[in-house]
């Protein structure tokens, strides 16, 4: 049993606006193109999402729908990589909004995925059919206000993308409104205190609660609902709303049940093979005698930077070039056992100054690089110094004292890495001109 790839989930047609338009330019599209949501295109190159939960929280607000939506605020989309599998993946659906956008190589929006998309996969056969309605009815009350409650409140109390408002008329369900409802009557701009009943939809479809979970998917799907309202079998009366997201998650814990169930015997395999290439992966990126990042390791999370700086091209990143002074003359004096000593000092000490976010390599001999992410030359060159200071501080074993100087480069928007690194040796070289134990 497979999981699909997430790009074959994805809707491709996506609604967009820039952030600069206002909130009621987004409302128009949404009510053109009969959609909940729009995808924000932020001029960096990311993407958030405009809900209709959104638009209803703003219209009834100070803020008001002539924002811009910048201003207004907007959900990010986390992204996922075109060919990722759905499994790898699912938890991020685990949210507010449950949408997530899908990224193609060159990092451009190749589409959006949601949990509607992620229902239309499911295979009700491949459910627990067993399993019913009721055993889920934990999370979501049903919300009712009866039919003569003015508009206005009805719609203001939406405030999640699931939710919905059951009317009633003397205790029984007789319409419905949901989101979708809400951008059709903003854009309509309906008289907010009318009573509900005049703009709800109707009929009020429900499902009983002795359905099983197999057949409510199947029931979501066909019918294009984002939410089933469930009433209880005997009585009638209405007991719960089911979304596509508690659904989801009964789904996919029940495949990975059956995956898990007939790959019992694989699963020591798997472990010894995951440990074996966790400790090769380890061994081929680090330096045997500091235990620090290798070269072959930071040039590839070089290149990691180098490519996220391309797509936000306002986050900095920097690199320090460090080469212990007079190195030679620890050897000649003290032997290559202790010079060894002092590289894993040097590297411990540099370590314990940087963040956890840093990477810190043995670049060769007695040099290191280290990476310092979303850090620019001036916060670099203060690293740099603090590092040189106190490592001039630190006294060696039978050594004493060692010193150290210091090239400092920030990355400069379509240069290649070797240039960077070019530019932090050359700065390296000028500080041990200048007399060692310094930064430039």
């Amino acid at each position: 049993m497979l999981f699909p790839l997430i790009d074959e989930l994805a809707t491709t047609d996506i609604v967009s606006v820039q952030p600069r338009v206002a909130v009621r330019d987004a409302l128009q599209k949404m009510s053109q193109r009969k959609v909940r949501n729009v995808v924000v295109e932020e001029e960096s190159g990311g993407y958030g999402l405009l809900t209709a939960c959104d638009v209803v929280r703003l219209r009834f607000s100070q803020t008001g729908l002539d924002t811009a939506i910048s201003e207004a605020g907007y959900h990010p989309l986390p992204y996922i990589a075109k060919g990722s599998n759905l499994l790898d993946v699912i938890e991020l659906f685990d949210n507010a909004h449950g949408y997530a956008a899908v990224i193609d190589k060159s990092n451009r929006l190749f589409g959006i995925v949601s949990n509607t998309d992620i229902l239309a996969s499911l295979d009700p056969q491949s459910m627990l059919q067993r399993q019913q309605l009721r055993d889920l009815l934990r999370r979501h009350e049903v919300k009712k206000m009866p039919h003569d409650t003015p508009l206005g409140e009805v719609l203001a109390s939406l405030v999640d993308q699931d939710d919905a408002v059951v009317v009633t008329d003397q205790g029984a369900g007789v319409g419905i409104v949901t989101t979708r409802d809400a951008i059709r009557l903003l854009q309509d701009e309906a008289t907010l205190t009318d009573p509900v009943h005049g703009h709800m939809s109707v009929p009020l479809r429900t499902v009983t609660c002795d359905l099983t979970v197999g057949e409510a998917v199947a029931a979501m799907r066909d019918l294009h609902f984002k939410r089933l309202v469930v009433e209880d079998a005997h009585s009638g009366e209405l007991i719960g709303i089911i979304t596509q997201q508690d659904l989801i998650g009964v789904a996919y814990s029940r495949w990975a049940e059956l995956m898990h169930h007939h790959a019992l015997e694989l699963r020591e395999i798997i472990h010894v093979l995951e440990n074996k290439t966790a400790r090769l992966e380890k061994i081929a990126a680090t330096d045997p005698l500091t235990g620090m990042a290798n070269r072959t390791r930071l040039e590839e999370l070089l290149r990691t930077e180098q490519e996220r700086h391309c797509r936000l091209p306002e986050v900095p990143f920097s690199v320090l070039v460090i080469d212990i002074d007079h190195f030679k003359r620890v050897n000649d004096t003290w032997g290559h056992n202790q010079g060894d000593i002092v590289l894993r000092g040097v590297a411990q000490h540099i370590q314990g100054q940087l963040r956890h976010i840093d990477t810190l390599a043995r670049w060769g001999g007695e040099e290191f690089a280290a990476l310092l992410p979303q850090t620019d030359l001036e916060a670099a060159r203060l690293v740099a110094n603090r590092i040189c200071r106190s490592l001039a501080e630190n006294v060696f074993e039978h050594t004493g004292c060692v010193t150290a100087s210091f090239g400092v480069a920030m990355y400069q928007t379509g240069e290649s890495i070797p240039a960077l690194l070019g530019r932090a040796d050359e700065a390296l070289y000028r500080a041990k001109r200048n007399g060692r134990n310094r930064v430039e």
